[in-house]
Order: structure tokens, then sequence, then C-alpha cells
């Protein structure tokens, strides 16, 4: 026999499940898909401030600037562009650094050109900031730029330094200047030599082995317009050295609650001979280096118990530092010793 109430329950409960159903797609279609979490908004980088120049010759110029502020994601680069007024050329992209508030030089540009150069900061997911306000320049005409300087005749200590003097007549020019130019706005412009209008080249000595050095020649006209004008950059390395060996065989000489006295065996000259000796007493100089390389030993003051490591460096006339000695450590008696001995 049926159970005629059973057949009733579930018939109801299929109804009421298909009925749900129903619901839920009516609602769906209503309301739509469930949004997605919002993503919080990435912001770019600010515009570089501040942009500035110095240097500028028939095909380059130094500029600089003040960084910009970073947006939600680091500034990886900042990105130079010239864009060429009165042509329909593109903004062209000439030079990317890490850097800012340096002076980068920008090259390859187009003699007696007016450019606008304007900044780009760059961040590390590639989002591109808004551009610095431009600078505008005009480049000057080839016929009164010198030529770059050229090193030949590089050693570790010396080099000479030549260049092209500019197509015009000598009469105009009142002579040359060798510089060294600044890394940045705030540091100043050194002139490292001065010629006559007729000498294009120089002898540079007391240079620093194995360092790179670079300079420009600015020509100074007796005269008119522009009243001077410089080269683009020219660029060397000095040829490295053997520095000196360390110093060896440090001994505590002497030793009071108050006072320590160390000397040393000298060290092996490399391609200079050595200056002088460089002591350090706990990671710190001494201050005043022992002034001839005879001079190997040092006396200073300790206090009662305190615990004290010296090494020593050799500098050679050259500067060139030696690797440290191997360090001495001592502590300083708390009372007077009748005999000190050696330690």
């Amino acid at each position: 026999m049926i159970d005629r109430h059973n057949c009733l329950a579930q018939h109801v409960g299929v109804g009421h499940r298909h009925f749900l159903g129903i619901a839920l797609a009516v609602a769906l279609v209503i309301s739509g898909p469930v949004p997605a979490q919002a993503s919080a908004p990435v912001t770019p980088p600010g515009a570089p401030q501040a942009a500035g120049t110095q240097f500028l010759s028939a095909t380059t110029v130094d500029l600089a600037w003040m960084p910009a502020a970073a947006g939600t994601n680091p500034i990886a680069a900042y990105e130079v562009y010239a864009r060429r007024l009165g042509w329909i050329y593109p903004d062209e992209l000439v030079a990317t650094t890490t850097r800012s508030w340096v002076f980068v030089p920008i090259e390859g540009l187009r003699p007696t050109t007016n450019y606008d150069l304007f900044v780009r900061a760059r961040d590390t997911s590639g989002l591109r900031g808004p551009a610095s306000a431009p600078v505008n320049i005009t480049t000057l005409p080839s016929e009164i730029v010198p030529g770059p300087p050229v090193a030949t005749d590089v050693t570790a200590t010396t080099a000479t330094i030549s260049w092209q003097p500019p197509a015009v007549a000598v009469e105009r020019i009142a002579g040359y200047d060798l510089i060294v130019p600044p890394a940045t706005p705030t540091q100043p412009i050194q002139i490292r030599a001065r010629t006559d209008p007729s000498t294009t080249s120089v002898q540079l000595t007391g240079l620093r082995p194995g360092t790179s050095y670079v300079f420009l020649v600015v020509v100074r006209y007796t005269g008119g317009t522009p009243r001077s004008a410089p080269s683009a950059r020219g660029a060397f390395t000095t040829v490295p050295s053997v520095p000196p060996s360390p110093p060896s065989d440090l001994t505590v000489t002497a030793l009071t609650p108050t006072s320590a006295t160390v000397s040393w065996t000298a060290s092996t000259p490399g391609d200079f001979p050595i200056s002088r000796y460089y002591p350090y007493v706990n990671g710190v100089g001494l201050g005043i280096p022992n002034p001839t390389p005879d001079v190997r030993t040092v006396t200073f003051a300790v206090s009662p118990g305190g615990t004290y490591e010296v090494y020593v460096r050799a500098v050679d006339q050259a500067g060139i530092t030696s690797a440290p000695s191997e360090t001495v450590t001592f502590t300083a008696p708390s009372h007077d010793r009748t005999s000190p001995g050696r330690w």
C-alpha cells in the first residue's frame, strides 16, 4: 500500500527546492554578479624639480635636477628627453640614470639647435610620472668650440692632455682653461691648468694611480658673444700601481697605565717609495701620521685597565695605502709597572 503521507512530503520537498533555485536565479539576474574588491590606486612618481644646466657646448650639455617624490613604488630611474623646437620630430630619450642632483652629461645634440630638455621619473613597475618644467637651450656653433681633451703618455701619476683649437682666428682667443667639471650643483669648478692662446696641451702631475679623471677645455675669447665656449668631456684612467706591503712585527715596547708605545718593521715599497706610516688605535687614526718612513714607532695615551687594538698602514709617495698590518691587542695596567717589557 502506498504511503500517501510520505509521497506528499517528498513532493513538497522537491517543489520547495525547485522554488528556491528559481528565486536564486532571479536574484542573480536582478543584482548581477558579486563585484570584485577594488584594488588601491597606484600613484606615479612626482615631477623632478629645478632642473639646470652647465657647460653648454656644440653637442653636449650637463643637466641636473632635484629628485622627484616617490609614488606607490620606489623610483627606479630618471629619463632625460630632448625636444627639438620648430621640428616635428618626436621627443628623444637622450639619457637614463639612477641619480639625481648630479650633473648628467647629455650628449649627441646637434650644433646650433634649439632644444627643450625635461626629465621624468620612472618607478620600479615601469610607471612614469609627469615631466619636469622644460629647460631651454641652444647649442653653440661647432666652429667656436675646442675639441675634447685627449690624454696621452698616461702613467700612474702623470698624463699629457691636449686638444684641438676652435676654427677661429687665434687673435680672438684669450687662452684656455682645463677644468674638472663639478659633479653636483653645489661643488665648485676646479681649474686644473690655464694656458695662453697658442698652447693646446698641458702636462698633469700628482695624479693618483688607478684613478679615473674627467676634464673639459674652455676657450676664453677676447670679446664678442659668447665670451667662452666649453668642449665636450674627455676621460682617462691612470695606470694602477703596486701598493706597499703591510707593516709587520707590531710590538708593544713600552706600556704604563697612561701611555703605550708600539713599533713595527718597515713595509716593502711597491712601485713608489714609502712616504710615511699611519697608526690606528681601536679603528681610529691617530690624526698625526709618522712624518718620515724612518720613524716606525708611535706613543699614545691610554686609560688604566683599557683594552686596545693597534694596526698600521704604509703610504707611498703616490698616495697609495697598503693593506693594514696584523693587529696587536693589549690591556693597559691599572697601576704602574717598573718594567713593562715586551708584549
